[in-house]
């Protein structure tokens, strides 16, 4: 094999290669005796036919097979040599091929570009610690309390004011035609909460056990069915009952009633947990200070084929989202063309902006997880898969089906996986000044994180170890506040 590098522009190289024929030759021979063994000929032997006879036979049905391996591990062998380390897979060209002919090709391929070497221990950082005062306490108590309301039948000839539990039923209809699940039997509702339909628990103000009541109303544009959707409905009401709430009294008993010891123990508690919900923001946060500081810090040129594959993905989810806003009810239109949607030159900036930002955060972290030699290990892989499965109860046996069937998905898992390692890492090395912050102060720095698209989208990179093909996954940190109260 001869190699010659014909172009160098950037980080895209390419590479003239040759085989020669007696190479290929070679290489066809060495198959036909693999197959030797395995070969049965008329008037020989299993396994005993003259080589010659087999070449003659096969080498035409061989040549393909032969051919493709030779690209293969030619082309791997020709970077290798050239020091040459893909950001990319590679683009092959044939020039010239055929039994009687050289193997004449090209491989055009983007370099992954030389990274400077990041000092981690220079970096610096803030982290955020929620500082939890009384106010914070006494609204999560108050509003556990809310929870625990008991609600008493109001006295006969009392009406429905705000705040009261309103027991009914209704039959409703459109344009005087009746419609699927217009019937309710039962219906709860405390009035203004706005948990019906918005608008209508003020229309059931000032009712009495026995009344009837019609509400007109406008249902809401995202109605299941999207032939009513915002169109008005006329509801016909009998009102059962009117119950209105009594105090609860917040003591050791109501702490008791929520797993506590005491009201301390309660607040003890609840502090926990407080920190707990706020710890996945921090974390958005400081990683988000992570990736911009290596964005800001790490200068090199991208490969433009990454880029635009990026922007292929980013452009689809721009799009998508899109259409979605015009068309709400749409939900099944998920995947299909959207060709009609226009995209504006800001967001189309805005698209090549986020690719170019994803993909060199990716090579960055990449490189990062190398200079570390970071790894995702099996039991890693397993955790992660235990996680999606307990997202979906129910479905556990679906969804680990699914992945014994598909070995190679859970691949996928590792990018995020992999990712984490990385900015945890960065993370450790860094100068860390902890500042404490109140609700307030977290909820502007919040603000501030999802202020622009680019912050939006600032903590989704991926990271891959395979040095042929980078792969995009998205990561994403999410909180959620939990009802209920546990020492665990």
């Amino acid at each position: 094999m001869k190699v010659t590098v014909s172009e160098t522009k950037g980080l895209k190289t390419n590479l003239n290669v040759l085989v020669k024929k007696q190479e290929i030759d070679k290489k066809i021979e060495e198959r036909v005796i693999e197959l030797q063994k395995t070969i049965n000929i008329k008037g020989f032997r299993p396994g005993k036919a003259p080589v010659d006879l087999l070449k003659k036979q096969f080498a035409q049905a061989l040549y393909g097979e032969v051919l493709e391996k030779i690209l293969q591990d030619n082309t791997y062998q020709a970077l290798s040599e050239n020091k040459i380390k893909p950001a990319s897979q590679p683009k092959i060209e044939i020039k010239s091929s055929g039994e009687d002919k050289d193997l004449e090709y090209t491989i055009s391929v983007e370099k992954t570009p030389d990274i400077k070497k990041i000092e981690l221990e220079k970096i610096n950082l803030t982290d955020y610690k929620l500082k939890i005062e009384k106010k914070d306490l006494d609204e999560r108590i108050n509003l556990l309390a809310e929870g625990q309301k008991k609600y008493v039948n109001k006295k006969e000839g009392e009406s429905s004011v705000k705040g009261d539990l309103v027991v009914f039923d209704f039959e409703a209809s459109v344009d005087g035609k009746s419609f699927e699940g217009n019937k309710g039997e039962k219906v709860q509702i405390i009035l203004g909460k706005e948990l019906f339909i918005k608008g209508f628990d003020e229309k059931l103000l000032q009712c009495k056990p026995g009344d009837k009541k019609d509400v007109k109303i406008n249902l809401p544009e995202n109605y299941p069915n999207k032939q009513l959707a915002s169109k008005t409905a006329l509801f016909n009401c009998k009102i059962l009952e009117v119950k209105k709430s009594q105090p609860v009294a917040i003591d050791d008993q109501f702490a008791k009633n929520l797993g506590a010891k005491d009201l301390n123990d309660l607040k003890v508690l609840l502090e926990k947990q407080l920190s707990k919900e706020q710890s996945s923001i921090t974390e958005t946060i400081i990683r988000k200070e992570i990736l911009d500081y290596l964005d800001k810090n790490c200068k090199f040129d991208l490969p433009e084929d990454l880029v635009k594959n990026e922007q292929e993905i980013v452009k689809h989810s721009f799009i998508h989202e899109k259409a979605h806003k015009n068309e709400p009810h749409d939900d099944h239109k998920h995947g299909h063309d959207h060709s009609d949607i226009k995209l504006t030159k800001e967001e189309e900036d805005d698209i090549l902006d986020i690719s170019k930002r994803r993909v060199k955060l990716a090579l960055v972290l990449n490189q990062i997880g190398e200079d570390f030699k970071i790894q995702v290990t099996t039991q890693e892989l397993q955790q992660e898969l235990q996680k999606q499965m307990s997202m979906y109860p129910g479905q556990e046996k679906q969804i680990r089906d699914y992945y014994q069937k598909n070995p190679s998905e859970i691949t996928r898992l590792r990018g995020p996986i992999y990712e984490d390692k990385i900015v945890e890492l960065v993370k450790s090395k860094a100068k860390v000044t902890l500042k404490e912050v109140n609700k307030k102060e977290l909820e502007e720095l919040v603000k501030d994180l999802s202020s622009n698209l680019k912050s939006k989208s600032a903590t989704k990179s991926a990271t891959s170890g395979d040095d042929k093909s980078k792969k995009y996954t998205k990561s994403e940190n999410k909180s959620k506040s939990s009802k209920k109260i546990s020492k665990k």
